[in-house]
């Protein structure tokens, strides 16, 4: 009878594990305050906490707040009752209070546990049960503790008979306040309802990444979030990197592991979970908010247990600029979430931090981040962490607000940084020089060998004015072997019949950029692919990676137009966009950082025809910094070989929020600005065209096609000109006006 008891018991507790998993032998022992000791805490002013949390989060200073910490110095001699047991040990249990709570969970210090000795937390019906912890939990004689539902917990202390007694001490009692019920009641639903669970079909392909991706509570009342991170030694080293702004002392810590729907569905109760406490501080800055950490509490092996399911992430630190991106977070201490950005990230930064050492988000395509979320670790399109999360304004119903992620390249090495200050140190203790790794399995058996991989295509993407393109590419080593020869077979619009053989020398996680040769191509659009084959090292192992492609456009005869864009200090508020002559957007710009002085310079591969550039600024006031910023206000140039085509001077910073620029680039090879001296009406027309100017000139009158083409030419003398144009099929052309002196002007006419 007693065996089937203990296994109703463990059939009963609750989802959680931190610790060995065990039964607290007090479990005999009844519940009542009046033969246990008894402490219990007030309800902190909960509506002052949360007004702080809303400020809190505005600045992004924290992690996310579920918690009041209620400061004690409670121990095994000054408060609880011991107990003796039939066996001759002895038993220390203390009944913690606090008023009102969601949750509580628990700090301890001066935490010595010899062997033999349990200790154990636990709510009143034993439903969920935290231990057996032991001397191995500790760091530092420090441990933290999960959350566990509603107002009571007990904390219980059992010694063998004569074992030695050792100590502990209650340093922290955390009220949880938010979160409501959200652990047994809410079906998790405390994140925004955009936010996608980890294991939906779209999070397919990001399984080893999830199950990398950790919640942290930090300084026992506050959520954020973090991965496991590997070292170029695969060692299974249990590193953790999230954001410094979540920093506290990490020896009480907690680590919680694979909290996810098991679909895609929400839960109506909360998943499994496991959990470690404890780690030490390995470096941490604050230019680039990263901050890595090494767990030490219940490790086997120095490693994370392999019931825990681990993978120690790879990451680059090349700087290159990532294609695309998926971050897997904890929004609002909630259960996991995966978000994806499906466009190229932008190089920015955070106010105070220096330029170019964040990566920007500028619109999710699926999920976002919010509160909690931070220290989360984005991914490049090579499953690589490329940076965390330090802060943004995206949430659900506003995912083009931004966010920005610390850059790994940045934390890396910064600048005059040693060991305390720098990624470096920590991740390539063999001093390989690594760009990059791929992540560490620990079940994954014996490491790739052989594994060449080609990346960051160059040279065949975006617009050209040649028909000469040149491609080129990163090959690199994932595997283990040093390469020193392979195959390089590509070629354009789906014909790979072109090879190049390349040769040399190249360790694991190191790249060489190969230059392809030059090629010729006609007008219009194509497509290029490069695959890596037939490797001096044998059969490749891994072909997910061989393969590159990307499109083009080649624009013959074309014209290079630049922009000059010259923002104020608040650079996220701006975006633009260039639209043909049908409303279509070919070239569009917006992401930029705030407090970044200089110019945004573009060059664009024009066809003949008519443009509008539209400039917006979201929040009203244009180029201006309303003297707020010591750098000025902005401006804009467009130009075409030194020839304005449109422009706005500072003094005219302040256009509100939207301004829209037209001007027309004519085949007969002149760049030419609209100029409102130049007045055609009506337009539209049926074919009756009157030209007027502003003043008494003498000139030449031109009917242009889009294309340059010179249709009809009028001499003229005088201030208006009547023309019949009726002859013209419908559609768009330009009115072009040439004085004696050479200045022309020209207007766009469309007829009906």
């Amino acid at each position: 009878m007693k065996i089937v008891f203990i296994f109703l018991v463990i059939a009963s507790i609750s989802y959680s594990q931190q610790g060995d998993g065990g039964i607290p032998k007090g479990y005999k022992i009844p519940v009542d305050i009046k033969t246990i000791g008894f402490v219990s805490f007030d309800e902190p002013n909960i509506a002052a906490l949360k007004t702080e949390d809303e400020e809190n989060e505005k600045m992004g200073s924290g992690p996310w707040r579920f918690g009041f910490n209620n400061p004690c110095g409670l121990n095994i001699s000054n408060s609880g009752t011991w107990f003796d047991l039939p066996n001759g040990a002895k038993l220390w249990r203390l009944l913690v209070h606090c008023e009102k709570a969601l949750t509580i969970n628990l700090t301890f210090k001066n935490l010595n546990i010899p062997e033999g000795n349990e200790l154990y937390v636990y709510n009143p019906d034993q439903s969920f049960i935290l231990g057996k912890f032991s001397a191995y939990h500790t760091y530092e004689g420090q441990l933290g503790t999960e959350l566990i539902s509603g107002e009571d917990v007990i904390v219980e202390y059992y010694i063998p008979f004569n074992n030695e007694i050792g100590s502990l001490e209650l340093e922290t009692v955390t009220h949880g306040y938010r979160t409501a019920n959200e652990f047994q009641e809410k079906a998790f639903g405390s994140s925004g309802g955009c936010n996608i669970n980890v294991n939906c079909p779209l999070g397919a392909q990001w399984v080893n990444e999830r199950n990398s991706a950790v919640m942290l509570v930090s300084g026992s009342n506050g959520f954020c979030s973090g991965a496991l991170v590997n070292n170029v030694l695969n060692n299974g080293k249990p590193y953790v990197l999230t954001a410094d702004h979540c920093y506290s002392n990490p020896a009480s810590w907690i680590f919680r592991f694979n909290w996810q729907a098991t679909n895609c569905t929400n839960p109506a109760a909360s998943p499994s979970f496991v959990s470690l406490s404890g780690a030490v501080l390995r470096a941490r800055g604050a230019a680039s908010d990263f901050c890595l950490v090494e767990i030490t509490g219940g490790l086997i092996g120095n490693t994370i247990p392999a019931a825990y399911i681990p993978y120690f992430a790879g990451w680059d630190n090349s700087n290159v600029t990532p294609a695309s991106a998926v971050c897997i977070h904890h929004p609002d201490g909630d259960i996991k979430k995966i978000s994806f950005e499906n466009d190229p990230l932008i190089s920015t930064s955070w106010p105070g931090c220096p330029a170019n050492s964040h990566w920007g988000i500028t619109n999710w395509d699926d999920g976002v981040t919010e509160p909690g979320s931070s220290g989360s670790p984005i991914f490049d399109q090579n499953h690589r962490i490329v940076g965390q999360l330090h802060g943004g304004a995206s949430a659900c119903g506003a995912p083009a607000l931004s966010d920005e992620y610390g850059k790994f390249s940045y934390s890396w090495n910064p600048a005059g940084s040693d060991s305390t200050n720098q990624l470096k140190y920590w991740l390539d203790p063999s001093v390989s020089g690594a760009l990059f790794i791929d992540g560490f399995d620990p079940s994954g058996g014996v490491p790739i060998q052989v594994d060449p991989g080609v990346s960051n295509l160059q040279g065949v993407s975006g617009t050209y004015c040649s028909a000469e393109v040149t491609p080129s590419f990163s090959l690199v080593n994932n595997g283990a072997v040093t390469l020193t020869a392979a195959t390089i077979t590509y070629g354009f619009d789906g014909v790979n019949n072109l090879i190049y053989n390349w040769s040399g020398t190249l360790p694991q996680w190191q790249s060489v950029v190969v230059n392809l040769p030059a090629a010729t191509l006609t007008n219009g659009a194509h497509t290029f692919s490069a695959t890596v084959t037939n490797t001096n090292a044998g059969v490749d192992e891994n072909n997910l990676n061989n393969t590159v492609n990307s499109s083009f456009l080649l624009v013959l005869n074309g014209v290079n137009v630049v922009m000059d864009l010259t923002l104020d200090c608040f650079g996220s508020e701006t975006s633009w966009e260039l639209q043909n002559t049908s409303g279509t957007a070919i070239y569009a710009g917006n992401g930029y950082a705030d407090d970044e002085p200089g110019i945004v310079s573009e060059t664009w591969c024009l066809n003949y025809g008519c443009y509008s550039y539209v400039l917006i600024d979201s929040y009203g006031d244009g180029l201006s910094n309303n003297g707020l910023c010591v750098t000025g206000d902005g401006n804009l140039l467009i130009s075409q070989a030194g020839d304005t085509l449109s422009s706005i001077s500072t003094a005219a910073a302040d256009f509100g929020d939207q301004v829209t620029l037209d001007f027309c680039l004519s085949g007969a090879g002149l760049n030419e600005l609209e100029n409102n001296n130049l007045v055609v009406f009506p337009n539209p027309s049926n074919g009756v065209v009157m030209i007027s100017l502003e003043h008494q000139t003498t000139g030449v009158i031109q009917v242009l096609t889009l294309t340059g083409q010179l249709i009809e030419e009028y001499d003229f003398n005088g201030q208006q000109f009547k023309m019949n144009l009726t002859v013209l099929s419908a559609g768009s052309y330009f009115i072009r006006f040439i004085e004696q002196s050479g200045k022309s002007s020209i207007k766009k006419l469309v007829l009906n």
